[in-house]
């Protein structure tokens, strides 16, 4: 399902005040002194060398069947500072599982991940961040997308998505749970592409909900999926998706750059 809102509509209406307060508190949480940086990078020098793959430098991981060479540390186009990550859309490798078990939505993903494996007591808030733009010419489909992703976990230990933030190529960005293969879209709204924005997603492990905020915009709060039952906040993923290709759409056509990503955590933790 989607559904589609515009956060970015003056707030004249009683959905508008809603989206104003919750924006505030979005940045009231990442300013405040009690907010704890669980990870946090620019993708700098020293630890990060440009040129050299994301996977391998300051904790990142990447599935060795899901692209790891496609998310690169540049210098061509930073946010802030000199380097950035660059994920680049002909270096995504097609996969016929990939195809097969998402019956045929993506034929290849690339998956990069910073594990924290933090506890947050069920009191704390975690708040997932990063500069992200996706370059390339609009699509009618969601042909080529890059996301931040929310991982906890469950009660055997497995991962469980909490939210999932995306730019897409055909100009809009979603929100889903990152439960599934192919999501299941739970917001959306129109979003320039070729230029920066800035992706949040507010984890509340004591309430069990997620929020979405785009460029300081609130998208919407959703709940827990029940699998999501564990305390601990897993890791922070980035992830980009390409379909299938056709005659005109091609994934060498297409980037997308990360820049200043960050896992905060914020209020008072509690025991289990």
């Amino acid at each position: 399902m989607i559904k589609a809102l515009h956060p970015f509509a003056p707030p004249s209406s009683a959905r508008g005040t809603t989206h104003l307060l919750a924006s505030l508190l979005l940045t009231a949480l990442v300013s405040s002194a009690a907010a704890r940086d669980v990870y946090s990078t620019n993708f700098e020098r020293p630890a990060f060398t440009a040129g050299s793959t994301l996977a391998g430098q300051d904790g990142w991981i990447a599935p060795p069947v899901l692209s790891p060479a496609a998310a690169v540390i540049t210098t061509g186009k930073p946010r802030q500072g000199k380097q950035s990550l660059q994920v680049s859309g002909s270096a995504l490798e097609s996969q016929d599982f990939i195809n097969e078990a998402t019956e045929g939505y993506y034929d290849a993903i690339g998956s990069y991940r910073r594990n924290v494996d933090y506890d947050t007591g069920g009191t704390q808030t975690v708040i997932v961040s990063a500069h992200v733009r996706v370059d390339g010419a609009a699509t009618n489909t969601n042909f080529f997308s890059t996301s931040i992703a929310a991982i906890g976990l469950d009660d055997e230990g497995n991962a469980s998505g909490v939210g999932e933030l995306a730019i897409s190529s055909d100009g809009h960005v979603y929100g889903s749970s990152s439960q599934d293969l192919v999501p299941t879209f739970l917001t959306s709204a129109p979003i320039t592409l070729n230029q920066w924005h800035d992706l949040a997603i507010q984890v509340d492990f004591a309430a069990r909900e997620y929020s979405f905020y785009v460029d300081g915009e609130w998208l919407g709060t959703f709940a827990f999926d029940p699998s999501a039952t564990s305390t601990v906040f897993r890791r922070g993923s980035i992830i980009a998706y390409a379909a299938p290709e056709t005659a005109t759409l091609h994934k060498a056509n297409y980037t997308a750059s990360v820049d200043k990503f960050s896992i905060k955590a914020v209020g008072p933790k509690g025991g289990r």
